[in-house]
């Protein structure tokens, strides 16, 4: 089958002469009995690319679950068609891209496609962050969007963001209409014409001004404040272009990693420019000593994620996405009076809602991927609700109702406040954080990350996934289990038989809605540690989520029972 799908993809007219000399030799290979050519065909031409919790998203290179120029044509022309049904009223849309190998040559050709299909379109004229890509959705009212990145994935990686009318990441049901019409086209559609070339404009300066004004409003200018040194590394990407700006108009100091300013999509520094890994600040922490500063701030390639590393105790350690949201929302509730409704994800930790608690704010909870905070955050404006902050254990928050996705330009300046606010009163982020889990309760947690790039490797967390459901768990790491929840049947179940529907808003069942369906499984144990499990939307990987009430040592444990259960 893999073969025949070859075959038919390098017989189109219209495949691009580079894809085609790379498939060829590999068709020749497998077609003569190559088992490793005929696998790597298998893996390219298997099934198509698919819409995860970070859109599209695959390795560079020839075939149909590869990234490449027929699939950003066939996505885009997929998103027009169900833009045209669901937003009829729309005229415009947004294309921007990121500083990755060919994003720039993807994002124009989603712009010809789109402005073929009739849409004037706004065109990032260089690499631009998502967050103020979303937020210039919103401001422009677009019909719809789309943003060519890969996040924070290494260099061989692309990938392809698509958002509906609301500036949101497209869900249900544009994602399955948009995945239905992509499988109706041919593999490799033919180029759009020229005539829509001139309907495709720059974004308007005026937008980008706004942007910076939107973040500038979320300096809380505590009475308690002195301004503190940072260092910035945007790993190559975009965060370059807004944060360095963004901190002059606030008036607070920055300094740049210069090694990893440019903007560089090979990422020579960081070949995992993931501000998640340690392993990605090796340059920055040179950097960071011999400049003398003790907090290093650095976004992902598309800069709508904030990482953060800082020397406590002597030591550099990298913050948790739990920790740094906590004590964001913490310092908002205190320092600028914020009140509202917080929407966070089934796999963070407890720690943002026992602080929201302690500042009267209710939470919302949803499946991983601020596309589905996003529209939690809809929700909210449909009942009359203020929607106060949201945020992922992924190093991603959103203090804004403005935009609909992750926003780590704006994270940067407030958190960069928080350090000057905290070093007045003595105290480092990671002290501050101890004072916080004196107030709400200790809370420990850890991500493990299991990688299969292999083929079939989804297959393979597929089936560790039916282990565990088979496995009937009613203990884990020495912890009693007391109750579960099975996203994939929508069902929360206590170690006393009872039975009901995951609910989004426990706390208020009058409001609340079920929870969408995924493949999550969530155990939760009598001293209030949970353990979740959930393979990646985008990636070839299994999650495993650990939280403890009492101590890393029960992570320890609980980490070293999962790798056992799930046999990898």
């Amino acid at each position: 089958m893999s073969l025949d799908a070859a075959r038919a993809y390098l017989a189109s007219p219209h495949l691009e002469p580079e894809l085609r000399a790379e498939l060829q030799p590999l068709l020749d290979a497998a077609s003569g009995g190559d088992g490793g050519a005929l696998a790597d065909l298998q893996d390219r031409f298997s099934e198509p690319l698919a819409f995860g919790t970070g859109g599209l998203r695959g390795v560079m290179g020839a075939g149909l679950r590869r990234m490449n120029l027929p699939n950003v044509r066939r996505a885009t022309l997929a998103l027009a068609s169900v833009a045209r049904r669901r937003a009829p009223e729309g005229r415009s849309a947004i294309v921007g891209f990121d500083t990755r190998i060919n994003s720039a040559a993807f994002g124009r050709e989603a712009a010809r496609v789109l402005a073929a299909a009739g849409y004037t379109v706004y065109l990032g004229d260089r690499p631009l962050p998502t967050p103020f890509l979303c937020y210039a959705m919103r401001r422009l009212g677009t019909a719809c969007g789309v943003i060519v990145t890969a996040s924070h994935n290494p260099k061989i990686y692309n990938g392809y963001k698509a958002y509906d009318d609301q500036g949101g990441q497209v869900v249900a049901p544009w994602d399955a209409e948009v995945e239905a019409a992509m499988n109706a086209l041919p593999l490799v559609p033919s180029p759009p014409s020229t005539e829509g070339d001139a309907r495709i404009l720059p974004i308007p300066p005026a937008v980008e001004e706004a942007f910076l004004e939107m973040s500038l409003g979320f300096r809380a200018h505590p009475k308690v404040f002195t301004p503190a040194r940072v260092l910035y590394t945007p790993f190559h990407g975009t965060g370059i272009a807004f944060v360095p700006e963004l901190f002059r108009r606030a008036g607070l100091p920055l300094e740049i990693c210069e090694a990893q300013a440019v903007q560089d999509g090979t990422f020579p520094t960081a070949p995992r420019p993931n501000p998640e890994e340690m392993a990605a600040f090796e340059v920055t922490l040179k950097d960071a000593e011999a400049k003398g500063v003790e907090v290093i701030l650095a976004s992902d390639p598309d800069a709508d994620r904030l990482g953060i590393v800082l020397k406590h105790r002597g030591q550099w350690i990298q913050m948790t996405g739990n920790d740094t949201a906590a004590l964001a929302l913490d310092y908002l509730a205190r320092e600028k009076g914020v009140k509202g409704t917080v929407v966070t994800t089934v796999v963070t930790s407890d720690f943002l809602a026992e602080t929201g608690r302690l500042h009267g704010m209710p939470t919302v909870w949803t499946l991983t991927g601020f596309k589905n905070i996003a529209v939690c955050m809809h929700r909210l404006v449909a009942l009359g609700e203020t929607y106060a902050f949201g945020a992922e254990e992924s190093i991603g928050m959103c203090p804004s109702a403005e935009l609909r996705d992750k926003d780590g330009v704006t994270a940067a300046l407030l958190v960069a406040e928080m350090v000057g606010h905290y070093q007045a009163r003595g105290l480092d982020l990671m002290d501050a954080v101890e004072g916080l889990q004196e107030r709400v309760g200790s809370f420990h947690n850890r991500l493990v990350n299991l990688e299969d790039p292999r083929p079939g490797g989804a297959q393979r967390f597929a089936e560790a996934m039916s282990r565990i459901r088979a496995a009937g768990l009613r203990s884990f790491a020495g912890e009693e289990v007391t109750s579960w929840e099975d996203f994939a049947s929508g069902e929360w179940r206590d170690a006393a038989g009872r039975v009901e529907p995951i609910l989004d808003r426990p706390d208020r069942r009058d409001l609340a809605l079920p929870i969408e369906r995924s493949n999550v499984l969530k155990f939760r144990f009598g001293s209030g540690a949970f353990a979740a499990f959930r393979p990646s939307g985008t990636e070839p990987k299994l999650k495993v989520y650990l939280q403890s009430r009492t101590g890393p040592g029960l992570l320890d444990r609980m980490e070293a029972q999962a790798r056992s259960l799930l046999g990898l």
